[in-house]
C-alpha cells in the first residue's frame, strides 16, 4: 500500500552517494507556474499524437520531466519530513507520506489527479489508473544487483515504482538511477537517493515499475488538456 511502513529501519547499506543538496532560487508557485507554461509550449509544437514521434519531441519532453522532477520539484521538497499521515501539499509546512509525496508531485506538474483517492489506494491500483495502455513491470523476481542493473538499461527517463509498503520516483538521468521519494526509515523525510544504496528499495520484496515518459499515450493526454 502507498501508506509507507512506519517502523524505522537501520538497514546497512554501502557506502555510496546522495544527491548533492542544492539552492532553490525559484518559489514554488513560479515552479508550478512554469511547467504550465512549459506543457501549453510543448503542445502547441505537437497538437497531435502523431507529432509526437517527430522531431525528437520525445527526448525533449523527458528531459523536461527529468530535470524538473529531481531538480526543480525535488529541490523544493528536500527533507520535508515524512509522516505516515502526512498529507501537507505545500514544501517544507508539514509532513508528507511517500503516496501523498508522488501524487503531489504529479499534480504539480500539472497533470489533473486526485491525489487523495490514489495517494492511498494500492500502488498497482494506482499505476492502473494513470497508465491504462501499459503492462506494469515485475521486478520482484530479480536479486538486487540484478534490479539494479536492469533499471541501468531502461531509458532515460521517470518512472514510478510500488514497493510492499512505500512507493517512489526511480529517476534515470542518463548517467545514475536515483530513488526520489518521501523515506520512512529513520524518518528521513523526501529524499534522493541512488538507487544501489536505498534501504527502503532493497528491503522491499515487491518491486513494480511503470513509465511515466516512456507511455506516448500518457504524455499526450498530458499535454493536450485545459
Amino acid at each position: 500500500m502507498f501508506g509507507c511502513r512506519q517502523a524505522d529501519d537501520n538497514s546497512s547499506l554501502p557506502t555510496l552517494h546522495n544527491s548533492p543538496t542544492h539552492t532553490v532560487t525559484k518559489s514554488y508557485e513560479e515552479i508550478k507556474h512554469g511547467i504550465v507554461l512549459k506543457r501549453k509550449d510543448y503542445f502547441a509544437r505537437y497538437p497531435s499524437f502523431e507529432a509526437l514521434a517527430k522531431n525528437g519531441a520525445l527526448d525533449s519532453i523527458t528531459d523536461f520531466w527529468v530535470g524538473t522532477i529531481s531538480d526543480d520539484l525535488y529541490e523544493s521538497w528536500q527533507n520535508t519530513p515524512w509522516d505516515f499521515n502526512g498529507t501537507t501539499r505545500v514544501p517544507q509546512r508539514g509532513a508528507i507520506a511517500c503516496g501523498y509525496f508522488v501524487t503531489t508531485i504529479l499534480k504539480d506538474m500539472s497533470l489533473p489527479i486526485q491525489v487523495q483517492k490514489l495517494a492511498v489506494c494500492p500502488s498497482s491500483e494506482m499505476m492502473k489508473s494513470l497508465f491504462p495502455l501499459q503492462k506494469i513491470k515485475n521486478l520482484s523476481y530479480l536479486d538486487y544487483a540484478e534490479f539494479n542493473d536492469n533499471l541501468k538499461r531502461l531509458s532515460k527517463g521517470v518512472y514510478i515504482i510500488g514497493l510492499d509498503f512505500h512507493t517512489g520516483f526511480i529517476v534515470n538521468d542518463g548517467k545514475e538511477n536515483w530513488f526520489i521519494h518521501s523515506n520512512y526509515i529513520m524518518r528521513k523525510g523526501v529524499t534522493k537517493e541512488a538507487v544501489l544504496i536505498s534501504a527502503a528499495l532493497r528491503s522491499s520484496k515487491t518491486r513494480w515499475l511503470i513509465s511515466l515518459t516512456g507511455d506516448k499515450d500518457f504524455l499526450y493526454r498530458w499535454l493536450k488538456q485545459k
